[in-house]
């Protein structure tokens, strides 16, 4: 009996419970009987009761994340893994020292790179079109360095080269798993309005100003906003508070949620409202993840007219507004005058995503991407110690 194939998921970014990396990924790899590891800062180690060992990482500032480089190649001499997957674009870098000691090297490409550090309010806004520039160059060339790749969306696979060949699109759908059997809080569904929620990333581009702008211009007794999440700046999060006081009556600021929660407050709502504003980020066609969490417990979606959202209007799960204030204002109003079309979308969302659009339905494909990665085919490395930086 040989033994299971070790595969390292690996981020300096994202969070030990992120949904793309462990919930789905992971979690299916480790089903099938890979050694799976996932290495993010912040984990607690060990294996947990799916099968997925977690290994932590240094917790450090955007600014000092470099440090970590050693502390990645002292676990990866440990773990001696097969196979190491890459969920950062700053973890390209590694692919050339990686290459003669690892057998098989996948990048995972979360997003449109470029367009995403044109939002990046860190990086100084007059550095940010070079930046994005340099950004695009740098992961075609690194890219080559890797055995496969795994992207978003289909769209992301324009902006590669042609190498690797072996490519597979991972779509952010739901593990439907995650959301069975969650009960609503009592006290959020004893309010008799229309109930919004948001829970995601906090920021300009993503609407929370547009929000709060709207909820300011509603009634009290129209409806009440469920607002969860993490801030992408200390700047932006005292902004927002600041307003928070004058909107108590219509705004339950949440903060944020975890993931084991955020199935509650999902079922405790409505409508998933999605007000993403137009930028570089959001003009290329994209699906938030939300959008499809939310449409697995039923809800109704209300989401900007922007790139990739036309699934809304098709599936018939909720209506598409234009991306500014008069236009959400509208939709929450088309909304509150009749909830039984509220009803009608959320159940249309339900079975829309439990057919076609959860990770059940694509992780088999998942599967045999790594069957094809790891077979005796794709360069047949042996997995070595991984050099000293």
């Amino acid at each position: 009996m040989t033994d299971p194939l070790r595969v390292v998921h690996l981020s300096v970014v994202h969070r030990p419970d992120d949904p793309r990396i462990y919930e789905r990924q992971c979690r299916t790899l480790a089903a099938a009987g890979y050694d799976v590891t996932y290495l993010v800062p912040g984990a607690t180690p060990g294996r947990d009761a799916h099968g997925v060992r977690r290994a932590a990482l240094p917790l450090r500032p955007r600014s000092r994340r470099w440090l970590t480089m050693r502390d990645i190649v002292v676990a990866l001499q440990g773990l001696r893994p097969h196979v190491v997957h890459t969920h950062d674009p700053e973890l390209l870098t590694l692919f050339p020292a990686l290459r003669p000691f690892v057998p098989h090297l996948v990048h995972d490409f979360h997003e449109f790179l470029p367009e995403a550090v044109l939002t990046k309010e860190y990086i100084p806004a007059r550095w940010r079109p070079l930046v994005a520039a340099a950004s695009d160059m740098a992961q075609r060339g690194l890219a080559r360095w890797a055995d496969g790749v795994v992207v978003a969306t289909d769209d992301i696979l324009n902006d590669l080269g042609a190498r690797p060949a072996l490519r597979f699109v991972a779509p952010n759908y739901p593990r439907l798993a995650h959301f069975d059997g969650a009960t609503p809080i009592p006290e959020i569904v004893a309010d008799p309005r229309l109930r919004l929620v948001y829970i995601g990333g906090l920021s300009q581009s993503r609407g929370v100003p547009l929000m709060l702008d709207v909820m300011a211009r509603l009634e009290p007794g129209e409806a009440e906003l469920l607002l969860g999440g993490i801030f992408s700046s200390r700047a932006f999060a005292a902004e927002v508070e600041a307003r928070l006081p004058a909107l108590a009556d219509r705004v339950r600021f949440l903060g944020r949620v975890a993931r084991d929660d955020v199935p509650r407050y999902l079922a405790s709502a409505d409508v998933l409202w999605t007000p993403s504003r137009p930028s570089a980020q959001f003009s290329r066609p994209t699906v938030a993840t939300k959008v499809f969490e939310g449409a697995a417990m039923g809800l109704a979606v209300l989401a900007s007219d922007l790139p990739g959202r036309e699934i809304v209007a098709d599936e018939g799960i909720g209506i598409n507004v234009a991306p500014d204030v008069e236009g959400h204002l509208g939709g929450i109003r088309r909304l509150t005058a009749d909830r039984e079309a509220v009803r009608a979308m959320g159940q249309r969302a339900r079975a829309a995503v439990r057919e076609r659009y959860c990770w059940e339905a694509v992780e088999e494909r998942f599967l045999d991407f790594y069957a094809r990665l790891c077979s005796a085919g794709s360069r047949g490395r042996r997995p070595g110690s991984v050099p000293d930086r």
